[in-house]
């Protein structure tokens, strides 16, 4: 017992002894582990980081003077850097940021951005990343950023800059204020010289692993720093407001619940629209699970538009049978409400509406990622009684009549266009031969007829093609889109136009506004034929000096390629002015579903096998050729 009693006593005191030693050496240990760190950064990302002095204060109190990281340039710099971490997490060697205090700071977030998207050779343990470790990886990311932001911020003068040769913005937090889990600030916005003020108020619970946060405009409206060169936009808000909560945080299983709230938002830029789009409020509440073979979005979460609330999920499948899925539901309500949610600046034509009826929409989208054209599109639109009241800024219901339409040319006025039966240049459609009106919508789309404004089948094929690819080269426009956007819209690719088109394209096909017949005739005779040539009669005149009745299957066939590149006709012909041969095998493959669908006999299919040529012999015969 005597010997037990004394080798605890021995044992005790070397325990004491290390514990001393280890305190008494803490900085000198702390210093090699941060030179180890370092060189380690440096070797991988060529950045390069650098002290004047790093001390260990107490027993969890890190402090960093002069902090400096940089490359070819200066990526944040710091008088002083300190964190104070908790003891307990710290002895299980867990980093937990109880207090972190920064002084006289600044962030260079262009440089930062430049360094994250530059390549960096793959090693061989990340070509070899599995799910699990994956899931692990962003567990402590997770964690590691509830760690951080859950902590005790002191903030004396920090600043975030972004510069380029066109931009200069920067964002100036004075003092950060911290109290009892609460925390407040006033935040200087610069974005490329416009000011503006923010007050910055929120909480943070360390114990729940949530954070909620207000932003609020001093003036009207704050802009938004950094979205000019970043995104292509300028944005600002009046108020924005967030609440991030981790409900569960592990290994096997994240899930995050985030509710958001903006207030007076404004978007500027081409991509979005031509005109600044604004939201008197929107906002999401998403429940994201994360579990170690799949990202998902609950059905429950919501996106609200100006009033107007939509369901939203989403599954994403990284792995094995690689998916990716999307749903959306709105519930039932008012056509109204719905257009009366539309942002301004975003559906010039149709605000001001006044509509009747109800409707539900539903949408689902399953997209087998290594198998692309096995994709899947589910709409279902559920709609009652409903009728146009009162068009807004644009009277559609002109499409029926006699109308003037203005030509553009990449956004520059050509010309005036009469939409007139009394136009000598105008053709009525029992003026245009058959073959051109079907070799046009066997080209252009092949289920006009059929269908009410939208083609399901070249949706889903479009959208098939460009997964494959990769990028965008095919779209889905059917012909009354294409019609839409001529009269409506302007030729500008962005998301204001394509929602636009959407709307009034179903406004049109649904309301009886056009018949088919009608909608097809002013197609083929405002839409670009060639150089400064527009409508079927000027084409069938300049190419080949006759009228639209006249024209010949291989003539039809040849007038319905050129349309999607009217001004490129001669690469389509050889030195000889034959047509090249993919050329004719275009018109084979259009005639042959012309004959399927019964649109041609098999007699004029014969003769175009036998005979595809098409000879030009109108003034486009003696233009100088143009280069593909």
């Amino acid at each position: 017992m005597f010997h037990v009693k004394k080798v605890i006593r021995i044992g005790f005191v070397v325990a004491v002894v290390l514990v001393v030693l280890l305190f008494l050496s803490r900085n000198l240990i702390v210093k090699g582990i941060f030179n180890k760190v370092t060189t380690k950064i440096k070797s991988r990302y060529g950045v390069t980081v650098t002290v004047s002095s790093v001390k260990v204060k107490g027993i969890s109190t890190f402090e960093l003077q002069n902090l400096l990281v940089a490359n070819s340039d200066t990526l944040l710099y710091s008088n002083l850097f300190k964190v104070r971490l908790n003891p307990f997490y710290l002895a299980t060697l867990k980093i937990n940021p109880k207090q972190v205090d920064i002084s006289n700071s600044q962030l260079k977030v262009d440089k930062l951005i430049a360094l994250a998207i530059k390549p960096r050779p793959e090693s061989s343990s990340s070509q070899n990343t599995s799910q699990t470790l994956g899931s692990k990886r962003l567990y402590r990311l997770v964690r590691a950023f509830f760690g951080l932001t859950t902590a005790t911020f002191n903030i004396d003068n920090l600043h975030l800059t972004y510069s380029d040769s066109t931009y200069h913005g920067n964002v100036k937090i004075a003092k950060w204020n911290y109290h009892s889990n609460n925390f407040t600030s006033t935040v200087n916005l610069n974005d490329g010289g416009s000011s503006s003020w923010v007050r910055v108020a929120g909480a943070t619970n360390k114990r729940n692993s949530s954070l909620t946060v207000t932003l609020s405009a001093d003036s009207n409206a704050a802009f938004i720093p950094f979205t000019s060169p970043i995104l292509g936009i300028k944005s600002s808000f009046k108020k924005i407001y967030i609440d991030l909560k981790a409900s569960h945080n592990e290994p096997d299983k994240i899930e995050l619940s985030f509710n958001s709230n903006m207030h007076s938002l404004m978007v500027e830029g081409n991509r979005i629209a031509q005109t600044p789009v604004t939201l008197d409020s929107c906002g999401v509440s998403l429940l994201v699970r994360v579990m170690p073979n799949s990202y998902i979005i609950d059905t429950i979460s919501t996106l609200n538009l100006n009033g107007f609330r939509a369901y939203v999920g989403l599954e994403y499948y990284p792995y094995l049978n690689r998916r990716l899925m999307f749903k959306l539901y709105t519930g039932d309500n008012k056509w109204q409400s719905f257009f009366d949610a539309l942002p301004q600046g975003l559906f010039t034509n149709l605000n001001g509406i006044k509509v009747n009826g109800t409707f539900s929409y539903s949408l689902q989208v399953d997209i087998p990622l290594a198998t692309p054209d096995s994709l899947t599109i589910t709409p279902n639109l559920r709609s009652k009684g409903f009728y146009v009241l009162s068009y807004g800024n644009t009277n559609l219901a002109m499409l029926a009549d006699t109308f003037t339409h203005r030509a553009y040319i990449d956004n520059v006025f050509v010309r005036d266009i009469k939409v007139n039966p009394k136009s000598e240049v105008y053709a009525s459609l029992d003026q245009i031969s058959p073959y051109l009106q079907w070799a046009v919508i066997t080209s252009e789309d092949g289920g006009f007829y059929n269908h009410r404004g939208f083609s399901l089948e070249g949706i889903t094929y479009a959208m098939a093609c460009n997964i494959r690819e990769k990028r965008f080269v095919r779209g889905g426009s059917t012909i009354s889109q294409q019609l839409v956007k001529n009269i409506f819209l302007n030729q500008n690719k962005n998301i204001g136009r394509k929602a636009e088109e959407i709307l009034i394209t179903w406004i049109i096909e649904n309301t009886g506004i056009a018949t088919k017949e009608r909608i097809l005739e002013v197609y083929l005779n405002i839409i670009e034929w060639g150089p400064n040539v527009f409508g079927i009669r000027e084409a069938c005149q300049y190419y080949f000096g006759k009228s639209p009745i006249s024209l010949t299957l291989p003539e039809a066939l040849f007038l319905a390629f050129i349309i999607p590149r009217p001004t490129k006709f001669h690469y389509l012909f050889d030195a000889e002015g034959k047509p090249k041969q993919f050329v004719t095998e275009s018109f084979l493959f259009v005639a042959n579903k012309m004959l399927t669908r019964g649109n041609i006999t098999q007699k004029d299919y014969d003769n175009l096998v036998t005979n595809p040529q098409v000879t030009l012999t109108g003034p486009a015969k003696d233009l100088p050729e143009i280069s593909q």
